[in-house]
Formats: structure tokens, C-alpha cells, sequence
């Protein structure tokens, strides 16, 4: 284990050095290679486990759902979203505060990212508050919150990107984030109602009624783009195609409806296509490295150690190992972006757990969700500067409004770890 030890002081000590993940990573492993490689392992094996992750047919379907999601803010649904979201919570107190959260959950069914969230919709909701008479830093907290939901619902770059990694199916993760993403949005419009009910700040929100005449107008403008939704999740589910085919049929709905609302242009596709890759290419690098480190570690043996590290510490109670593994999530989640910090995880501690009895697909959903909540948390919230920065907010007041909804996302991680049917019903229901 002193290898094991040498290679992560090394990775966090480039990482605090402002060394990008995957070069910190790599070093790390290639310290390994040259200098502690046990059996003198040559270096083409390297290679060829690096390019082992990427002959994954499942992870085909990343790239798909990054293009859906920028395509979606390029071709207008963001707009088209967020007034029936006004339309159907607006008329409450803090009206456009829950459609936000509202807007962020429909939006997330189609962008899997929460930075494309935050960095689409996000804009088009702060200013709409603002106009409204939302404190900027107020309207900033929410969409930062609400953002984290993109990789927890279906479909989701993560949930792609975890699947291959650990051989679990993208169409179990894809069913088993749908119920703990409803009730993450339920969780913060109730703590919304309740700002609004107990605060002076909160009964001084307004509320923005739509006629229901323009309210009735704004349903047929949301089911296209909310049909993407039911053609990934309803091909799948249906047996007519895996998630990468369904991936690529989002594709071109997303094409087709830019196309339709007259908003898609050669040069917004031709953008669009480049940020995909760009987006693409620099997790597809991550993974690459990241199996060569997760390779290193399970010749090390660590996810054999880390089995019983788990065992002496839970006993044989589930729930406390589930605990004792999101304390450590929620920690790294702070430091480390969700992909990185879900490559680096999963190879060492799915086998790990699985060994143990845990259902694999309960304990990758609470990781997900763990994880995420450190795209809202200092120091290196991602979600944070995105949101600082269209929105011209400090990121301090950002943070300061975003942590407030930290207790309640808490109360629903915690509801999913003591009841795993949150998780695990749809699947076992849709996958029969």
C-alpha cells in the first residue's frame, strides 16, 4: 500500500498546484510505472488499458447527450421551458424561483450537464428574476442549486461515463436517477415555500400569475422539446434501442426541433459540434488516464483493502458503510469536478462494495448524487463560477445562497440511502 500511498500524495499535491486533474493523474501513474512497477509491466501495456475504456460501445452515448444538451440552449427550448414552468408554479409566492427549480428539472431530461444547465438556462432565468424584483444574489443561488439535477436525471454524461466504467447498465443508472431527481426538486421548491412563508424577504417575493390563455399557449411550445425525454428514456425502455442508439435519435430531434422553431443556423451547429467535442475529447482523455490509475491500484490491491476497511468499520450494517462512503464523497466532491472524481471512484470502490452485498446501482446514484453537490460547494464548486460569471454575482454571495439549499439536497441523499427502492423499483419495474 505505500506505492498506492506515494501515488495519491503525488496526484493531490499536483492537484493543489493548479496541475489539470488529468495531467496530475497521469503523472502519478507513470511515477508508478517508471519507478515502482513491481513486475516490470512495459509501458505498451499502459497504452493498451488506456485504450481499452474507450472501445466501450456504451460510452458512444457521452457525446450524444452533450450535443443534445448544447443543442437544446442553441435552438430556443431553454425559453420555450422555463415560461411553462411560469406558467404552471408562477402564480405561488416566489413563483419564479420555483420555476426555476422546475425549469432545471425539465431541462436536466434533456442536457445530462449541470455546467450546460447553469450556463444556458441560467442566464435566461436570473435575468427574468431580476426583472421581476429577485435579488440578483438570490436569483444566482437557486439557478446554482437547481443545476446540480442534470447529471442525476436521465440521461446523463455521468451515469454513461460510470456505467462503462463498472459494466453496470446505463439503462438501470438512467431509471434509478429519475425518482431521487423529482424529489431533489421537490426538496428545494418546499424549502422555496418555505423561505416565502417564514421570512420577510421571502413574503416580499412576488408572485407572477400568466393568463390562462397564454398559460394554455405555453404547452404546446414545451411537449417537443420534453418528447426528448420520452424518446430516450421510452426507446429503451420499450427494447427498441440502447441507450447509444437513443442517444443518437435525441440527436437528431434536437436537430430537427432547431430546425423547426427556426432557430438553428450553420454557424450555431458548427458551434455546437466544436464545444461537443471539445467537451468530449477532455473527458474521454480523463477516462483513458483514470483506467490506467484505477488498473494500477487493483494490481496494488487497494479495492481489497478498501473492502475491509469498509467491513471493519460498518460491520455488516449497509446503511452505516453507505454513510461512511458519502462523508468521503461529499469531501472529495468539493475538490475534484464530478467526472474526475467518478472516474477516479468507481473502479476502486464499486468492486469493493458490490463484494459486500450493496446493490451496485443504489450505491452509483448516491455517489453520483454525493459528488454533485460539490459542483455548490467551496472551494471548487464549478457550478459556482459558471453561475458567477453570466450572471455577474461574486462568487462568495453565490455560495452564500447556494449552501442554503445544501440541508435539504442532504435530507433527500439520506432518504435515498435508507430506502434504496427509491433507486431500485423503476429498474426492476421497467427492466423485466
Amino acid at each position: 500500500m505505500t506505492n498506492i500511498l506515494i501515488m495519491f500524495i503525488v496526484f493531490m499535491a499536483l492537484l493543489f498546484l493548479g496541475i489539470p486533474v488529468v495531467f496530475a493523474l497521469g503523472t502519478a501513474s507513470l511515477i508508478w510505472l517508471l519507478t515502482m512497477n513491481p513486475v516490470g509491466i512495459p509501458a505498451s501495456v499502459a497504452a493498451q488499458t488506456m485504450m481499452s475504456q474507450m472501445l466501450s460501445f456504451a460510452l458512444i452515448a457521452m457525446p450524444g447527450f452533450l450535443f443534445v444538451g448544447r443543442m437544446m440552449n442553441t435552438s430556443g427550448v431553454t425559453d420555450r421551458l422555463l415560461k411553462f414552468s411560469v406558467a404552471v408554479v408562477g402564480r405561488y409566492r416566489g413563483g419564479l424561483a420555483h420555476a426555476n427549480a422546475l425549469a432545471s428539472m425539465l431541462f436536466a431530461s434533456m442536457s445530462g450537464n449541470a455546467v450546460a444547465d447553469a450556463g444556458g438556462l441560467g442566464l435566461v432565468e436570473m435575468d427574468m428574476m431580476t426583472k421581476a424584483g429577485y435579488k440578483r444574489d438570490f436569483s444566482a443561488g437557486i439557478t446554482a442549486a437547481s443545476s446540480i439535477l442534470g447529471p442525476i436525471i436521465p440521461p446523463s454524461a455521468i451515469m454513461v461515463l460510470v456505467g462503462s466504467i463498472s459494466s453496470i447498465s446505463v439503462a438501470s443508472l438512467f431509471y434509478g436517477g429519475i425518482i431521487p431527481g423529482i424529489l431533489l426538486t421537490g426538496a428545494m421548491m418546499g424549502f422555496i415555500a418555505l423561505r416565502a412563508v417564514l421570512t420577510k424577504e421571502g413574503r416580499s417575493w412576488p408572485k407572477t400569475v400568466m393568463p390562462w390563455r397564454e398559460a394554455l399557449k405555453t404547452v404546446p411550445q414545451a411537449i417537443p422539446p420534453l418528447m426528448t425525454f420520452v424518446i430516450i428514456i421510452g426507446s429503451i425502455m420499450g427494447g427498441i434501442c440502447t441507450p447509444t442508439e437513443a442517444a443518437v435519435l435525441a440527436v437528431w430531434w434536437s436537430i430537427i426541433l432547431g430546425i423547426c422553431y427556426k432557430e438553428l443556423t450553420w454557424k450555431g451547429l458548427w458551434e455546437t459540434l466544436t464545444d461537443t467535442v471539445r467537451t468530449a475529447g477532455v473527458f474521454m482523455l480523463l477516462m483513458s488516464v483514470a483506467s490506467f490509475f484505477a488498473w494500477i491500484v487493483t494490481i496494488e490491491g487497494l479495492p481489497q483493502a478498501l473492502r475491509g476497511i469498509l467491513g471493519a468499520l460498518a460491520g455488516n450494517s449497509q446503511t452505516l458503510m453507505f454513510l461512511v462512503c458519502t462523508v468521503v464523497f461529499l469531501i472529495i466532491g468539493c475538490f475534484l469536478d464530478t467526472a474526475s472524481a467518478a472516474l477516479l471512484l468507481t473502479p476502486i470502490v464499486i468492486p469493493a462494495v458490490t463484494s459486500l452485498g450493496i446493490d451496485p446501482v443504489h450505491f452509483a446514484i448516491v455517489m453520483i448524487i454525493a459528488l454533485i453537490m460539490g459542483a455548490i460547494t467551496p472551494p471548487f464548486g464549478l457550478c459556482l463560477f459558471v453561475v458567477a460569471d453570466v450572471g455577474g454575482v461574486p462568487v462568495r454571495r453565490v455560495t452564500a445562497e447556494a449552501l442554503k439549499y445544501l440541508p435539504s439536497m442532504l435530507i433527500v441523499l439520506l432518504l435515498v440511502i435508507l430506502y434504496p427502492q427509491l433507486v431500485t423499483w423503476l429498474p426492476q419495474v421497467l427492466l423485466k
